[in-house]
């Protein structure tokens, strides 16, 4: 399912640091080669041509989205948030190489692994659709605070308001639920983007300014 694919990309949103453009999300999830491929099953327009799908050809694309969009993202979002994250590893050994792979959070910062918590909340609620329009209209507050604002109110007012939007919002279907799985990739995945990006642009401007050195004038 495509669920499966937007929580994924939310995970990713934390991980490259919000380094990849927003606008990737949607492209991605509108795109019936790549979402084949990330499902691993035809999808899409695929799915009416279903000997054009190989899961060795999906496999192939799904390496090729890793180096070609993921591992750069990584290393542009890590490449000065590197030295920053030193003081949050929770791992006891204090040599310079730790392991990855033991910690915690996300690029060692707390705060991120707050944010990627948060975030996968408010999007399973969205996915499964809301009860009634209180329930939406307070989801979209706790989005917009979640993100850091990067999620825009005008984005939750002009769904409200616009009233075959907020009948999708509230729609148990099939058909509404893809709707909101399109919404949350060119909305809310975008806006969760943009928020890791802003921690992690916080964190390492917070780091840099702590190591500069005060001199007071003797005398």
């Amino acid at each position: 399912m495509r669920s499966d694919v937007l929580r994924w990309m939310s995970e990713v949103t934390i991980h490259t640091l919000g380094a990849l453009d927003d606008e990737w999300f949607a492209e991605i999830v509108s795109s019936s080669g790549a979402m084949s491929a990330l499902l691993d099953e035809p999808w899409g327009t695929i799915r009416e041509a279903p000997e054009t799908f190989s899961t060795s050809t999906a496999a192939e694309v799904r390496r090729s989205i890793a180096v070609m969009d993921l591992l750069p993202a990584i290393r542009r979002s890590h490449r000065e948030f590197r030295w920053s994250a030193k003081d949050y590893l929770d791992d006891d050994d204090d040599g310079p190489m730790p392991n990855v792979r033991t910690q915690a959070h996300p690029a060692m910062r707390p705060e991120l692994g707050t944010l990627e918590a948060r975030m996968s909340s408010l999007l399973d609620e969205l996915l499964a659709g809301f009860v009634d329009e209180d329930a939406f209209v307070e989801w979209g507050q706790e989005v917009v605070q979640a993100s850091y604002a990067e999620v825009d109110s005008d984005v939750i007012e002009a769904a409200y308001f616009e009233l075959p939007v907020r009948r999708m919002m509230l729609d148990g279907g099939e058909r509404a639920r893809f709707f909101r799985e399109s919404w949350a990739a060119e909305f809310v995945l975008s806006g969760f983007n943009a928020s890791a990006r802003q921690v992690a642009n916080r964190a390492t401007e917070v780091a840099q300014n702590a190591t500069k050195e005060t001199h007071v004038p003797s005398g």
